[in-house]
């Protein structure tokens, strides 16, 4: 059989086809994506707030929840995520929420990055807003940090 393309693939979670796994060959299972197809489901665009409200939700109850613990069993996988369809029955388009990147705009956030890789993006501005220029050059200083290295930065 052909691919199976992905408004194909929204559109029978929509309709709550869990029958379908079953009727694809084995090409077409493989273009089942599911960590995409997670973020894909739980955004709707719709004009009521409760179709939004349950796809979020229903989809965070039923197969974020157990993403994880049951990788090796996609034909479950995608009948929970059938079971996230609205009961109208009806297709909905379903929008890419894209991740957030983090974004260094000055010296001080370009540092604080490179010096906190794990730190959450609000740290960092804090951290930049109640420190100088100087105390960050005297934190690269203390921690060993070359004058070629410190440079790069300020």
């Amino acid at each position: 059989m052909a691919k199976f393309p992905l408004n194909d693939i929204l559109s029978a979670i929509d309709q709550g086809g869990r029958d379908i796994w079953d009727l694809l060959d084995d090409e077409q299972k493989k273009d089942v994506k599911f960590f995409l197809l997670n973020r894909y489901v739980s955004s709707v665009k719709s004009s009521k707030r409760e179709v939004q409200e349950h796809y979020v939700l229903a989809t965070n109850e039923y197969f974020n929840k157990h993403f994880y613990s049951l990788g090796k069993h996609p034909k479950l996988l995608w009948q929970l995520l059938c079971v996230c369809g609205y009961e109208t029955k009806q297709d909905y388009f379903h929008e890419w929420i894209g991740f957030k990147k983090k974004k260094a705009d000055n010296k001080k956030m370009k540092f604080l990055e490179c010096y906190f890789p794990d730190a959450k993006d609000s740290d960092l501005e804090v951290l930049a807003a109640i420190n100088s220029i100087k105390d960050l050059k005297k934190l690269a200083i203390d921690s060993g940090w070359s004058d070629k290295d410190i440079e790069k930065y300020f």
